[in-house]
């Protein structure tokens, strides 16, 4: 999606350097991308003690996704 934006230089250029594309557009991305990631663990981990979470099936659960990450690399 093409979009504009008014952005300091001086944030843009950080951006870049941090994920180290030589896309600015990908860099941009990646930061945003890692922005709502950040985020989403913020709100699960502000949960804890609110909710009861079977640890060991959370465990299982995140083998179960890397396995089949593993499968389909």
């Amino acid at each position: 999606m093409r979009t504009t934006l008014n952005l300091s230089e001086q944030l843009v250029r950080e951006v870049e350097a941090l994920y180290g594309s030589g896309n600015r557009s990908k860099a941009v991305e990646k930061a945003l991308e890692e922005a709502v990631r950040q985020k989403k663990l913020k709100a699960f981990m502000d949960l804890k003690g609110k909710i009861a979470i079977d640890e060991e099936a959370v465990k299982s659960l995140r083998k179960a996704e890397l396995k089949e990450h593993e499968n389909n690399s």
